[in-house]
């Protein structure tokens, strides 16, 4: 054989084994790679819940730092998403945007949970009018709403400057509509949150401070937990 033809099979011998051992690195690669569906589990984007709130100053956060009230305080605590509609003055009764306006955003929100919070700003109305409103606004929204969305009446709490009497009767009222359209009710006076009798907790004689709004996210949070089941 001439020298040519032994560099000839020379080469083509090299290149065998360089495929070779490329297939080989392939193969290796490819065993070390994670099983397809667990791949694609750590890809999949995790679903956080959604709580949208509809209330008056409480739910805007008046009296806190910068309005940080007991809503994005307690999403936060829930690690949830949230929006907010909350305006100051409002109520079931009041004529300043009442909470019935606002039903079509908190039903086209797509929230998980709505908390529809108050109201403290009905002690200025004829509260006999309160319990039609109050049912007529809850039956709205559970009829607005994915019937997926859970929703929670969160009734008012005690405070320094208003008659603990006065707000039995709104909180009786708020109640019994919630009962009625077979929504869930949370009383705050039950519990005494926030304490009215507790100074550090109040920013004025009807709003929460920091620390007011604090307590409330803290009894509020493990509730909605309880209530949203994925």
């Amino acid at each position: 054989m001439t020298s040519r033809g032994r560099f000839s099979w020379g080469v083509l011998l090299s290149g065998v084994l360089v495929v070779a051992l490329l297939v080989t690195l392939v193969v290796q690669a490819l065993l070390r790679e994670e099983p397809a569906s667990t791949a694609a589990a750590a890809e999949r984007p995790t679903s956080v819940p959604v709580v949208t709130f509809l209330g008056d100053s409480w739910t805007v956060g008046q009296g806190a730092t910068a309005d940080r009230g007991y809503a994005p305080l307690t999403a936060e605590e829930l690690g949830w998403r949230y929006h907010l509609l909350g305006i100051r003055g409002t109520s079931y009764l009041s004529s300043v945007t009442p909470y019935r306006e606002r039903i079509d955003q908190a039903a086209a929100g797509g929230a998980d949970v709505i908390v529809v919070q108050g109201s403290l700003n009905d002690r200025g109305w004829d509260l006999t009018a309160l319990p039609p409103a109050a049912r007529d606004t809850l039956r709205a929204l559970r009829a607005e709403a994915d019937p997926a969305t859970e929703i929670l009446v969160l009734g008012a709490s005690y405070t320094p400057g208003c008659p603990d009497a006065t707000i039995d009767v709104i909180n009786e009222a708020v109640g019994s509509a919630a009962a009625e359209v077979g929504l869930p009710f949370l009383n705050p006076p039950d519990g005494r949150w926030p304490d009215p009798a507790d100074p550090a907790l109040w920013a004025d004689p009807i709003h929460p401070s920091d620390a007011g709004y604090q307590v409330i996210a803290a009894h509020l949070a493990p509730v909605l937990q309880a209530t949203f089941q994925p």
